[in-house]
């Protein structure tokens, strides 16, 4: 069976990435660093700018004696340092650095000191560029090789640069990881949407060789006796094949369609049998727009008619009516034959019904059920009462979640 399109989401028709590592580098997280990553530097240069500041004049610590600007600029410009490391990170594959990649955790520590460590150039850039005092650039490096040999050097920068470089690297690393979750989980239900389609395919293309088979059986019997009945009959059987054909492709059909394609077995069985059978057909207009598994009906109405049929005895009436009711849609195919005695045990169901019990289940869980025994009337029925279902799409994301 081929699944539409326009029912199963493209996730489906894609490959699915096993690797963790791959998929963090699927698609260029660019944005995601710039946003995620830049939002939490933003913090930090805040937090340096409008706290640290004042209290500049009483540490020893060269890197803080510039102005606000310079300080900004001074974050912004280790950032842009940041940024192709958090990207490299990714790429190298990050998160086996808490298991057992040690050569990705040392490449990865690293690439951190690497960035920390453009601080001093940073902070020289920022106090002679960003104010305009290009000789104050060249005093700042030239302090900072003073420092050179002084603990200040190698400890501020991993005291002010290194934690925010974490944090942001773990920020962008909680966003993709979740980012891939959220993919996963989406291409799950889109397996189960496929998985819940083609078990009811199967189940329903089960279906067709059972009733090809009685319904061939039947036009040889009648070829010798009546030969004009049975070419009436297979003229009818042609029409009721063209459109489970037709239905074949798609899993769930409308009420309406559902109706036509029943209307056209009940046909071949009108022709089979002549006066001894009348059918009829009432749904309400609410109904027909309704969706359900295809050739749902057809098992129910030929067991209606082989269980209520007598050979000699009174016309059969088989009457299928459907409705909604309280969101639920209510379909019941009766005969006038009380041979049924009570609900059916599962020994007695034919291979029709239990296939219909199993496509039941598998389109809608728990959430349908399927009666037969005594009417009101002093006939015999089946009741279906299923949950509404109004479009396709619906129909499978209801019929993947009942599969899952």
């Amino acid at each position: 069976m081929e699944l539409s399109r326009q029912h199963l989401p493209p996730a489906v028709l894609r490959p699915i990435h096993g690797d963790a590592h791959a998929m963090l580098a699927e698609r260029s997280p660019w944005h995601v660093i710039w946003a995620v990553g830049g939002l939490c530097w933003l913090v930090v240069t805040g937090t340096a700018v409008l706290w640290m500041m004042p209290t500049a004049g009483t540490m020893m610590d060269g890197m803080y004696i510039i102005t606000n600007r310079a300080r900004t600029a001074q974050h912004l410009l280790v950032f842009l340092a940041a940024a192709p490391a958090y990207r490299l990170a990714i790429a190298l594959g990050w998160p086996a650095a808490l298991g057992a990649g040690a050569r990705v955790a040392v490449i990865n520590t690293l690439l951190a000191l690497g960035v920390v460590y453009l601080a001093p150039v940073a902070t020289a850039l920022a106090a002679g560029l960003v104010d305009g005092h290009i000789r104050d650039m060249w005093d700042t490096l030239d302090a900072w090789r003073t420092l050179g040999a002084s603990w200040i050097f190698w400890v501020s920068p991993l005291r002010f640069f290194l934690p925010p470089y974490i944090l942001g690297l773990f920020a962008i690393a909680l966003v993709l990881t979740a980012r891939r979750h959220h993919r996963e989980a989406l291409r799950a239900a889109d397996l189960a949407s496929a998985y819940a389609a083609a078990r009811m395919a199967m189940l329903s293309a089960q279906l067709q060789p059972h009733f090809l088979f009685n319904a061939l059986h039947a036009v040889s019997t009648l070829i010798e006796d009546s030969p004009r009945q049975a070419a009436t009959m297979l003229a009818r059987l042609g029409d009721f094949l063209r459109h489970a054909l037709e239905s074949s492709h798609w899993p769930w059909v409308d009420l309406a369609t559902e109706l036509a394609g029943l209307e056209a077995y009940l046909a071949i069985q009108q022709t089979r049998f002549s006066d001894r059978l009348s059918i009829s057909i009432d749904a309400t207009p609410e109904s027909l727009g309704a969706y359900v598994p295809s050739l749902l009906l057809q098992p129910l109405a030929e067991n209606a008619i082989q269980h209520g049929r007598s050979e000699g005895g009174p016309t059969l009436h088989v009457r299928v009516t459907a409705a909604v009711v309280a969101e639920r849609l209510l379909i019941v195919v009766n005969n006038s034959s009380p041979q049924l005695p009570g609900d059916l045990s599962p020994a007695d169901y034919g291979h029709g019904l239990s296939n219909v019990k199993l496509r039941l289940h598998a389109a809608y869980g728990d959430d349908a059920r399927l009666t037969i025994g005594p009417d009101r009337q002093g006939g015999t029925s089946a009741w279906l009462d299923l949950p509404l279902r109004r479009s396709a799409g619906a129909a499978l994301t209801e019929a993947a979640a009942a599969a899952s």
